[in-house]
């Protein structure tokens, strides 16, 4: 396999030159988000394959490759792979061999034509519309360009040029935008709140504000020693890491010390932003001198999957969001501060994170491992003789363990797990048969108050289900 970075149109079309002469394979362009395969045999182009291509109503396959072959050219900056590879059947067979040069020197003609046209329609996605009658009108009329591309018998020079010609002489103008599918899988990102003292603002108000605006993002929490994110979906907490039921604590007493950020983000961004937290992950801190990152890319587009790649370097690390192989959007973060880029620049030394999609969410999880803190604090007050029993259970335990005077996870658990309920019901029962229900639930209402308004905004009470038996004695 060969594979390298691209970075000008002439890298392109030196890769093009290079690779179809006597080779046969598969030639991979990453840029830019865009991602196409060419079917090389023995200086020729024989097909191609764009991921998520409808090909429906497709006359002209020939002129439908230069018109993705130009995104490529116009967008350099990426990778390429050549592979001795047999193409999948994904992909679409050419009407007619193409050569190297043909494809090369028709090429650079396109993409100035596609160019200069999209001065007039603005995107190759607008709806045209017929100003006044001409022959074969019926070919533009409520089409887009994209789709007059494909659809046409003609070469795409000439397509470019009539309809470059039919705009000058007023047969033709823009009738409208549709929602592309580009728009789908747009990252978005802002600032609500940025690095702010946490004693200069009220956070109960903030987390008031969060539920009733339906705000979905993320809170962010750090000082010079910790840092906590807490991931919202329509206004309700989905997740916080790392996982710390203390957060419940700092926002009745805020630490005076952390900065608090608060940032908007599309849900499935988010989600995605969110792996950075995984314990699963496929390829974990893997030093950039083991692997071309193209190639990590380039499977992530052909494979279709979703996830997130990690590429940090010494002053700043980059998010590269992958929705169902499309990459969906970068996030640069550099001093502690996050933002959407367009451009993805890496520099050497860097290591490399890769991790695929799975649910995160671990809210339940957070509150479940309060009640147990919350209920083990009452046990060690007024029933220490017990305390023997419940540490062996946790040594025992393979998602347990015992620290600096509090339990805690020994990793993160699925929302699924029946043993983190299992273990706050043998608490509960501990402390029912010891002390009484009478006393337990007095002590449990005594901790809880101080909690009640945080508990009241956040919607606790939705991720909890309490121990069947406990609850009803």
């Amino acid at each position: 396999m060969l594979s390298g970075y691209i970075s000008t149109a002439q890298d392109v079309i030196d890769v093009i030159n290079s690779c179809l002469v006597n080779k046969e394979g598969v030639l991979d362009f990453f840029s830019n988000g865009s991602f196409i395969s060419l079917h090389i045999q023995k200086g020729h182009i024989k097909g191609f394959s764009v991921p998520s291509l409808d090909t429906s109503h497709v006359k002209n396959r020939t002129a439908l490759l230069f018109y993705h072959m130009s995104e490529v050219l116009e967008n350099p900056e990426g990778f390429f792979t050549f592979r001795e590879d047999i193409p999948s059947e994904n992909f679409i067979a050419l009407e007619q061999p193409l050569q190297a040069e043909e494809l090369v020197l028709q090429l650079q003609l396109v993409s100035q034509e596609l160019k200069n046209l999209i001065e007039k329609i603005i995107t190759p996605f607008a709806v045209l519309k017929v100003q006044k009658p001409f022959e074969g009108m019926e070919k533009y009329e409520e089409k887009s360009l994209y789709e007059i591309i494909k659809s046409s018998e003609d070469s795409i020079l000439n397509t470019l040029r009539k309809v470059k010609e039919l705009f000058s002489e007023g047969f033709l103008d823009i009738h409208q935008f549709y929602q592309m599918d580009v728009d789908r899988h747009k990252l978005l990102t802002e600032y609500v709140i940025k690095d702010v003292e946490a004693k200069k603002i009220n956070l109960i108000t903030i987390l008031e504000n969060l539920q009733l605006n339906k705000f979905t993002g993320l809170v962010k929490a750090t000082d010079q020693s910790q840092e906590f994110e807490m991931y919202y979906v329509k206004g309700k907490p989905i997740s916080l890491y790392p996982i710390n039921y203390d957060v419940f604590e700092f926002f009745i007493n805020p630490n005076t010390s952390m900065r608090i950020s608060v940032i908007s983000m599309d849900a499935t961004s988010m989600n995605l932003y969110m792996l950075r937290h995984s314990e699963n992950k496929s390829m974990n801190h893997l030093s950039g001198d083991f692997l071309e990152v193209g190639k990590v890319f380039m499977g992530m587009s052909r494979s279709k999957s979703s996830g997130l790649i990690v590429v940090r370097m010494p002053k700043k690390k980059v998010n590269i969001l992958y929705e169902e192989g499309k990459m969906r959007g970068i996030l640069e973060e550099e001093q502690a501060h996050i933002k959407a880029v367009s451009q993805l620049r890496i520099e050497k030394p860097f290591w490399v994170d890769l991790i695929l999609y799975e649910p995160m969410g671990n809210m339940a999880s957070i509150i479940y491992l309060f009640l147990i803190n919350l209920v083990y604090g009452i046990l060690l007050k007024h029933a220490s003789d017990t305390l023997q029993s419940i540490m062996g259970q946790i040594a025992s335990s393979d998602l347990f363990m015992y620290e600096e005077g509090s339990i805690k996870y020994r990793r993160r658990p699925k929302e699924e797990d029946d043993v983190v309920l299992a273990f706050l019901s043998t608490l509960l029962d501990i402390g029912y048969r010891t002390l009484g229900q009478k006393k337990l639930e007095e002590d449990l209402e005594v901790s809880l108050q101080p909690y009640r308004d945080v508990f009241k905004i956040m919607d606790v009470e939705e991720f909890i289900k309490f121990p069947n038996e406990s609850a009803s004695r």
